[in-house]
């Protein structure tokens, strides 16, 4: 499964480098709820491939073959029928090492009352793709739209 997403109508000089249209917003969520869906179905290469070479290193994996290895761990449970969404895109601004890019929600709804949500900071990547370089689990209790998707990829 292919998940980094052409950059759709970015000739961008905006801060966050996808030019900022709604199709260059729009392969954003999508790239985001792929990456989450392979994350779901197991397909380490897919989420792996779909993350920035800062972020695989942060999890001490220097390639895509480490990070799978890394990551490709079986689960205990079946998560076969788990279903993804996305929330809405907010614009996020660089902080420390991480480069402004899109941030958003993806929520992953496991049944049974098991819902996480994560806020997930997308970068344009090298070949016009979306690449996801921050991943942080919301807590339950708080709120879980665009502003504190902000704030919580800015203090991580």
């Amino acid at each position: 499964m292919a998940l980094t997403l052409a950059l759709a109508g970015c000739g961008g000089d905006d801060e966050t480098g996808g030019g900022g249209g709604e199709e260059s917003e729009a392969a954003a969520i999508e790239a985001a709820r792929a990456y989450q869906q392979a994350s779901v179905d197991q397909d380490w290469k897919a989420a792996c491939e779909a993350r920035t070479e800062r972020l695989r290193r942060s999890w001490g994996a220097n390639t895509v073959a480490e990070c799978i290895e890394i990551t490709g761990t079986p689960r205990l449970h079946d998560r076969s029928d788990a279903r993804v969404s996305t929330g809405d895109v907010v614009d996020v601004e660089k902080f420390g090492p991480y480069p402004a890019g899109i941030g958003l929600r993806v929520t992953v709804d496991g049944g049974g009352g098991m819902i996480v949500h994560t806020a997930l900071r997308l970068v344009p990547g090298e070949r016009g793709t979306w690449l996801v370089d921050q991943a942080v689990n919301l807590p339950e209790t708080e709120p879980t739209g665009p502003e504190a998707v902000r704030t919580t990829l800015q203090r991580k």
